[in-house]
């Protein structure tokens, strides 16, 4: 199964995008624990494009779900920051605002990319094992 959604950098498409995601993930059987870390990492995703990539208008987010994982990535065409010194790959941010909801997103996905979209702007990547009841 496979979503792309191309969204308005504001606020609301965060909740929309979260609801979106959360209903396919209750239809595919996806357990409540799971589904739960897959909507928070995509809502910081989703915030962080909202907060940040403040030169466009826009953002994407393309889902795909197969029988044993959930793959998202969230991409604006802002103007992105210095990957190498990014807080949230190395560690939590313990006093700062900055960075903790992309150190929250490596804490509860399988994994993680932080990665220059090109020509500028952000793609945020994660992936998460899908958890089933039974």
């Amino acid at each position: 199964m496979r979503l792309s959604l191309f969204l308005p950098r504001d606020s609301a498409s965060v909740p929309m995008a979260r609801r979106i995601l959360s209903t396919t993930l209750r239809t595919a059987g996806v357990t409540d624990e799971c589904r739960a870390d897959i909507l928070l990492a995509l809502a910081e995703a989703c915030a962080n494009a909202v907060a940040h990539a403040k030169a466009t208008e826009s953002y994407g987010v393309t889902v795909e779900i197969d029988d044993s994982e959930c793959q998202i990535e969230v991409v604006d065409d802002g103007p992105g920051f210095d990957y190498d010194t990014a807080p949230a790959l190395h560690e939590a941010p313990v006093l700062t605002e900055s960075g903790r909801g992309l150190y929250i997103i490596r804490s509860l996905a399988d994994d993680f990319d932080l990665l220059p979209n090109t020509p500028s702007g952000t793609l945020v990547r994660f992936a998460k094992r899908l958890d089933r009841p039974g």
